[in-house]
């Protein structure tokens, strides 16, 4: 439940620092929690610095790691905890200790990979109580491997043995003899010499990197005819361990190893005599850089969105490898050679309060860190002195206003929401007057508008207020006016062509009708002039007869009226489809 805990804690933190880059399937390499020095006699009374470390076992680096440490309060109290040196930036909880229980727990991490070997974690500052053999351990404790899954890496403990004595009445130093080669009136070799050894190191594999790690490791193989091996350490490239034999062995450990550059120096022995001596630089730095006196300079202009950070930064022993600027969640790396004088120009700020973090690393990568707090003024925003309350979709969008600064870019938002927003640019005049002319045409809606002042060098003032801008769609005289007024046009010309042609058919028609008429009417007066001819006759030939009977008198009589009313009818019809057409044409 506590490492859950601890990885819950750690979540925001462990995915702000990881990139999809660092995302490897395989398992990364074991890491080892340890205690430095791992032995040593120590006088009742005295005090005891011990280091808590991490070796991180190389790529892909951790970033995160706890632990439960467990000493005998019998022998043992501790009188304080320091992280001063640490690699740690944040404390999911800070080291702390029960003296009673016997205990101390730690659980921090930094933002970035650690991948060195040795990396202080803190440094547990003990009492020796009595006298007699006392251990201080691990009973738990993971590391988490920078591998963008929080991997807990830890491999092994390095636990620590004390042997605590009482204070002698008397404690008098010898120096021991430096071992030297015993001189010999010949030497005499027979057979053949054991060859060079190959010196490795897990605790310092890179010959010309440096480490915090104060307690080298060194091994070398065993070979089967070998009857000694001379190993020693010194601060020159050439030395001889001497004809003293160390023993059959295949490692060696040197603890509290002082700062700088060392070299060990080893050889074989075999019953032929000793082979050639193997060397090995290895190079040591524990104190972390002196980083003081950080400060912002903005060149007394309190816009200046670019101040410079000073600073003093040495480290004597391995030098400043580099620093990181940290912003909030944001880490930048800032190499050695950006730093000139002393002085760094940060990025284009926004207005506004701003802390940074400056940390400054050495190449064992021992670190310190210091912090400041700026402000960096705004420009006077500009004034937004016209802008319509709504416009059309098929009008342009004009926005005018002042600014108390002439020759300076306004930029103004126009936007629906902020996922939508986008930002448009124009000038001011020498004056300060600006306008801006939006080409592009704008959908229905609500529009928020802002606009906000930038100079040549990146300085800004806040944005102004929001002005709501509506969009509405034309009526549909507006829009679609020109096209109606086409079509009513053509509808007009063809009615007018329709007219014409109807008038100039019918025109014809009359006339043909008129003739026809004409015709017909002279027609029909000569047919009812010759049937009246022939009714004549015929009369006057029954007015010859005699005795004519009734009902003949009443036949000639009806044939008589009804040719009188057809002649009077039909001539009346064919006076009225002459009035008709002549009616017509008149109009």
């Amino acid at each position: 439940m506590r490492r859950i805990k601890f990885l819950i804690i750690l979540l925001f933190f462990l995915g702000i620092n990881i990139s999809p880059l660092l995302v490897r399937e395989s398992r990364a390499a074991e890491a080892t929690l340890f205690l430095s020095p791992s032995s040593g006699e120590y006088v009742q009374g005295k005090s005891i610095s011990v280091k808590v470390m991490v070796n991180s076992g190389g790529s892909p680096g951790i970033n995160a790691a706890e632990g439960l440490i467990k000493f005998d309060p019998e022998f043992l109290s501790v009188s304080s905890l320091s992280d001063s040196g640490t690699i740690f930036k944040l404390w999911v909880t800070e080291p702390t200790y029960s003296n009673s229980a016997g205990t101390i727990s730690f659980g921090g991490g930094l933002p970035g990979a650690y991948k060195g070997a040795a990396g202080l974690i803190f440094t547990a500052n003990f009492k020796v109580k009595k006298a007699g053999d006392t251990t201080v351990s691990f009973s738990s404790g993971s590391v988490l491997a920078q591998d963008g899954k929080g991997t807990d890496v830890l491999g092994s403990f390095g636990n620590a043995s004390y042997t605590l004595i009482e204070e002698p009445e008397e404690v008098i130093e010898e120096k021991q003899p430096e071992k030297k080669p015993e001189p010999k009136e010949e030497e005499v070799v027979r057979g053949i010499l054991p060859p060079k050894p190959e010196i490795k190191s897990k605790s310092h594999e890179e010959v010309d990197a440096w480490y915090a790690d104060n307690d080298p490791e060194f091994n070398w193989k065993m070979l089967a005819e070998l009857t000694g091996v001379s190993i020693s350490i010194t601060d020159s490239p050439e030395s001889d361990p001497g004809p003293i034999s160390d023993g059959i062995i295949e490692s060696k450990k040197f603890d509290n190893v002082e700062d700088g550059e060392w070299y060990v120096h080893i050889k074989y022995q075999n019953n032929s005599g000793w082979g050639k001596i193997a060397h090995r630089k290895f190079l040591i730095d524990t104190n972390a850089p002196e980083l003081k006196n950080l400060r912002a300079d903005n060149g007394g202009d309190s816009n200046n969105p670019s101040p410079d950070l000073l600073f003093s930064a040495e480290d004597k022993t391995s030098g400043i490898d580099y620093y990181e600027l940290v912003k909030g969640t944001d880490v930048k790396r800032v190499e050695v050679g950006e730093v000139t004088g002393g002085k760094y120009t940060v990025d284009r700020l926004d207005p506004g309060e701003h802390k940074f973090q400056l940390i400054a690393y050495d190449k064992a990568q021992n670190s310190a860190s210091s912090s400041i707090s700026f402000f960096v003024e705004p420009l006077k925003s500009p004034i937004i002195s016209d802008i319509p309350g709504s416009i059309k979709t098929n009008q342009e969008l004009v926005i005018r206003g002042k600014s108390f600064y002439p020759d300076v870019t306004i930029n103004i938002s126009i936007a629906k929401s902020e996922k939508e927003l986008e930002v448009y640019t124009t000038r001011t005049d020498e004056e300060g007057n600006w306008s801006y002319f939006h080409q592009d045409k704008l959908e229905k809606g609500n529009y928020e508008v802002r606009a906000w002042i930038v100079d040549d060098r990146g300085a800004q003032s806040f944005k102004t207020a929001k002005h709501i801008l509506l969009v509405v769609s034309p009526s549909i005289i507006e829009a679609y006016g020109l096209i109606i007024i086409l079509i009513l046009l053509l509808i007009i010309i063809g009615l007018c062509t329709y007219i014409w042609f109807i008038k100039h058919k019918f025109g014809e028609e009359r006339i043909r009708i008129a003739r026809e008429t004409e015709e017909a009417k002279l027609k029909l007066g000569e047919i009812f002039t010759a049937l009246r001819e022939e009714v004549e006759e015929l009369m006057a030939l029954a007015d010859k007869k005699t005795g004519l009977s009734e009902s003949e008198k009443r036949v000639k009589d009806k044939l008589q009226d009804a040719l009188d009313i057809s002649e009077e009818f039909i001539g009346k019809e064919i006076e009225d489809v002459n009035k008709e057409i002549h009616l017509k044409h008149k109009k």
